[in-house]
């Protein structure tokens, strides 16, 4: 199916519509850049995680630094493409938290 760009929110799914890159780009900013502290914060499967992961640096959201030490060590930082989805994400964080009580009465009514 090609990709649909005549439009920004497409632009916008077709790259961010994953289940967690919203939630890890928001702890990579939050300082948490480690692979096991991100999957800890946001309890998501390992290998589902890795993968988002893996898309949002091949997409330029986000690289990897990789240390060469006796146990290997990953970490992650928001590149200014990243960054740039900072107040688009807390715009959301806000929404979530100020629409609180209504959609936690969603979700239990489900």
């Amino acid at each position: 199916m090609p990709v649909r760009t005549e439009c920004g929110l497409h632009l916008f799914k077709e790259f961010l519509s994953g289940k967690w890159k919203l939630m890890l780009l928001f702890y990579i900013s939050e300082g948490i850049i480690r692979p096991g502290a991100l999957q800890k914060k946001i309890a998501a499967d390992r290998r589902v995680m890795t993968k988002q992961l893996d898309e949002l640096l091949q997409d330029g959201f986000i690289t990897k630094c990789s240390y060469e030490t006796k146990i290997p060590k990953v970490e992650y930082q928001l590149t200014p493409l990243g960054k740039s989805l900072l107040p688009l994400i807390m715009s959301l964080e806000e929404w979530g938290e100020s629409n609180r009580t209504v959609l936690e009465a969603a979700l239990t009514g489900k």
